[in-house]
Order: structure tokens, then C-alpha cells, then sequence
């Protein structure tokens, strides 16, 4: 009776092992081109989860977001998704190359033609996740690519750039504008792709490079030509002298104004505030202010400032103006850790009602997200 009790267990145990290894949306490939064989003829996009052991935000994804079971009913559905160690796998060195892939995790959706749709990166919250992959595959839909991109991986690069990633040789400024100076169209995917990796070159081809924003953007999209756009307007704020000018700092704005398209206006200035009076000057009540005045809705930058607000240094007329910017923008749409954040803050400031208010939406979220409420249960707890 015993022993058919333990085979039984065994093959409860054995039946709940192979389900669980079902639940995976990931497949394994054995080249770049079955998996577009697959897509094909399964008619489901690409998605490349880029990575390398030892990279916390790749964990957190792995752990956190897709074994959410609506993220892995979303991916089977519409995606056949791959994940590939950029560090170790060859395939994954050659597509850091051609995506110029700098940050982890990076993640890539394709159709079945090799064509790029859309590439975000960083952990993202389930419910985000879920957002930028439905609004890949409308593109899908609609026709819209990364049109700058190839879909070969087989592309005609200066040598010193596949150099930058496969032999952890830095690129050097000087080999990139000779080489740019020599192209005929800078905007073509060889010259394209070091052009954009790079930060700042020299004042004429940043000036080129702002000139052409618009069309960079349509072609190898936003994420990988953001950073370098911010690169050179900081480093153009940084020119307007060490010494804090407000009124400078607005007819810079102005300057770059025609830069930016109305939406993305609201982000662009909230970055150059944030460079000019936070990095640069280290006025943190100067951009506080500002930010209170010029908000919008990215809550990330409450996150990250939120973590320099216990130092002994800050007081409390910097805490008021860090609040009166943090309640604007926080709502119960926001991350689980910038509601984290606000609920401990507001517990600091012995504001109950809105500790239980931030802690309520966190609660809310947590569930959403399948994550550990405990915290904002205690917090609702101490706010009682």
C-alpha cells in the first residue's frame, strides 16, 4: 500500500513538473533563421528577450513578470519568444552588434519578414510589459516598422564598431567622423548605427544629428536616439557657464523648442531641468520647483529622486517642494515602487489620509501585479 502511495506521489509530482515546464512561453531555436521559419508559420511575431547572467533587472523580469499568467497568455498567443545570452551566445553578440544593444535587458519584437517593430528595455511592471507588447503588435498590424533597420544580420560596419562589443575596444571619436566624413549618406544603417551609439562627436555632426532627429527617429526609433539627443543638449547646458542662470537656462529651452514634437515637449524639458539644476548646479529645490510647475506623467523620476531624500542634508522646505511635485504626478496607475515610495513618505510626513491613500492604490497594484502586499498592509496598518 505504501509503495503505491509513493508511486502515486511521484506521478503527481511528475504531472506538476511537466505543466509547470509547459507554462514557459520560451522556445529554443537552433538558428536566427528557424525562428523565422516558426514565425512564419505559426503567423506570430518575434520576441528576443537579450540578457546575461548576473543582470538583477533580467532576474526580476524572469521572477517577477513572465511567469504572470496574462503576460505568458500574451506572448504564446501572438509572439514566438527566444531568450538569448548577449555575453555568451554567439547569435547574441551579433545581434548586440546590429541592434547596438547597451543595456540589459533589451527586449527586440520582430515579424516574421526580420523586420524590427519595436525595442524597449529595463525591467517593466507586468501590467506595463503588456502595454508595449500590444502596442507591438498593433504595429504589426498597421504595417509600421524600424524601417533604418535590415533585416540581415549581415551588415557592412566600419570595423571599429562590431569591434566596441566583440572586443571591448572602446570606439574611438576620431575613427568616427573620419569614417562619417567620408559617407555618403549618414543615415543608411552602417554609418547610422556608431553614429547613434556614440554620445557627442563634435558641433557639427551633433548639429547634424539634431537636424535629422525626425528622420533617425522613424528609422531606428526612440529609446536608441533618445540618450544621445540628451547627451548633446547636456552637454550644451553644461556650456552656458558654472554659474546657476535661470533666465539663460529658459532662452535655451526656446532654442530647442522646434527640436521636440508636442508630446515628447513635456519629457524633453523635464530632462534638461533635471540635468541643469539637479546634475549640473545641484539646486535640488530649483528643479523640485520646477517639476512641480512643468509636471507630467513619468513617475520614474519620483521613484529614483524619492532614494536622496533621507540624507541629513535635506530639509524641510525640500521635502514640502518634493511633495507638492510627487502628489501631481503619483496616482493609482503608478509603479508598485514609486507607490512604495509615496506611501513611505507620506507616512514620514504623518499625512494619515494620504498614506492610506497611496497605500490603497499600492495594495491594489500588488494584486495586479501578483506581488507581495505585506508591505502596504502594514503600511495601511500604521496609518490607521
Amino acid at each position: 500500500m505504501k509503495i503505491f502511495k509513493l508511486y502515486g506521489l511521484l506521478f503527481i509530482m511528475i504531472v506538476s513538473l511537466g505543466s509547470n515546464a509547459q507554462e514557459s512561453q520560451f522556445v529554443k531555436i537552433n538558428s536566427w533563421k528557424e525562428l523565422f521559419v516558426k514565425a512564419k508559420n505559426e503567423h506570430k511575431l518575434v520576441f528576443v528577450d537579450s540578457y546575461f547572467v548576473g543582470c538583477h533587472p533580467c532576474k526580476e523580469m524572469d521572477d517577477e513578470v513572465f511567469p504572470h499568467q496574462d503576460v505568458i497568455q500574451l506572448m504564446k498567443e501572438n509572439f514566438i519568444s527566444v531568450k538569448i545570452d548577449f555575453m555568451v551566445e554567439e547569435l547574441g553578440k551579433e545581434l548586440q552588434v546590429k541592434y547596438a544593444v547597451t543595456g540589459f535587458p533589451t527586449f527586440l519584437i520582430l515579424n516574421g519578414e526580420g523586420e524590427l517593430l519595436s525595442r524597449f528595455s529595463g525591467y517593466q511592471e507586468a501590467d506595463v510589459f503588456q502595454k508595449l507588447l500590444s502596442e507591438a503588435i498593433l504595429k504589426s498590424k498597421k504595417g509600421q516598422i524600424l524601417g533604418g533597420f535590415s533585416p540581415s544580420l549581415q551588415v557592412p560596419y566600419p570595423g571599429f564598431y562590431p569591434a566596441m562589443f566583440k572586443g571591448r575596444q572602446p570606439m574611438k571619436t576620431d575613427s568616427l567622423t573620419i569614417y562619417l566624413d567620408q559617407v555618403k549618406d549618414p543615415l543608411i544603417e552602417p554609418a547610422a548605427i556608431p553614429f547613434l551609439v556614440a554620445r557627442t562627436l563634435n558641433k557639427k555632426w551633433d548639429d547634424y544629428f539634431l537636424k535629422n532627429y525626425n528622420s533617425l527617429e522613424e528609422r531606428y526609433g526612440k529609446e536608441l536616439i533618445w540618450t544621445k539627443r540628451n547627451s548633446i543638449l547636456n552637454a550644451r547646458l553644461k556650456a552656458l557657464g558654472s554659474k546657476k542662470d535661470s533666465e539663460r537656462f529658459n532662452v535655451f529651452l526656446k532654442e530647442v523648442r522646434p527640436l521636440f514634437s508636442e508630446k515628447d515637449w513635456a519629457y524633453a524639458r523635464m530632462d534638461m531641468a533635471e540635468a541643469y539644476y539637479y546634475n549640473l548646479h545641484k539646486d535640488r529645490k530649483a528643479f523640485f520647483k520646477y517639476a512641480a510647475e512643468n509636471y507630467n506623467d513619468d513617475d520614474n523620476k519620483i521613484r529614483y529622486l524619492s532614494m536622496y531624500l533621507s540624507g541629513t542634508t535635506v530639509d524641510a522646505e525640500e521635502k514640502e517642494l518634493f511633495i507638492q511635485w510627487m502628489r501631481k504626478v503619483v496616482n493609482r496607475h503608478s509603479s508598485y515602487a514609486v507607490l512604495s515610495a509615496a506611501t513611505r513618505l507620506m507616512l514620514a510626513q504623518n499625512d494619515r489620509q494620504a498614506t492610506k491613500k497611496y497605500a490603497e492604490w499600492g495594495l491594489a497594484k500588488a494584486r495586479l501585479l501578483k506581488k507581495d502586499e505585506s508591505y502596504f498592509q502594514n503600511m495601511l496598518t500604521k496609518a490607521s
